[in-house]
């Protein structure tokens, strides 16, 4: 299990050996299992990771990933993918880990632990219908899912038109509150 800092709300942040975990998935998927785990073994070289367990615990998610990718007959259309997808005053950036083609579309895939209400998160069906339009496919058509970061536990989300237009006008909302408030704060 990848462990994770958390503060007193029950938000978490990934630990430093997640984010080595997380560089080597994104190489796995951008060229092989061995190289993933020599950019692994390089990683903790570079960085002077003393704590054996720890590296242990990579080592070993990393290959359950692996594992669980080819398992799965995964076909993943690309790694590490970033979002810009504007609407009004505020533009939604970030990452998504994976996006994956299934037979019914996409799947974007955040890696890590999630929250357990994640799918009311207000980011989710925007990162879907962000998705859906940077690959020219129907929103309704692509999933949104999070595994942890060894690849089990994926659990997903398919948000309907009503969810993502009220989704869109919370975010809007978001934006001109934030709008008045950095006009007020120059006044």
């Amino acid at each position: 299990m990848v462990t994770t800092r958390t503060s007193g709300s029950g938000a978490s942040w990934p630990t430093f050996g997640d984010r080595i975990l997380r560089l080597s998935i994104f190489h796995f998927h951008k060229t092989s299992g061995h190289d993933a785990h020599n950019y692994l073994d390089q990683m903790v070289k570079n960085h002077h990771m003393k704590d054996v367990g720890r590296i242990n615990q990579i080592e070993t998610s990393l290959g359950r990933y692996i594992n669980w990718c080819s398992t799965q007959n995964l076909r993943v259309a690309d790694a590490a993918v970033n979002l810009a997808y504007e609407l009004g005053f505020l533009e939604l950036r970030g990452m998504v880990s994976r996006v994956d083609m299934t037979t019914d579309g996409y799947r974007a895939v955040l890696l890590g632990s999630a929250s357990k209400d994640w799918q009311n998160e207000l980011r989710m069906p925007l990162i879907q219908v962000a998705v859906a339009s940077m690959y020219g496919r129907p929103a309704e058509r692509t999933e949104v899912g999070v595994p942890n970061l060894d690849g089990s536990r994926l659990a997903t989300a398919l948000y309907s038109r009503g969810q993502i237009a009220r989704a869109e006008r919370k975010f809007v909302a978001l934006g001109r509150v934030l709008r008045r408030l950095e006009r007020n704060a120059r006044t």
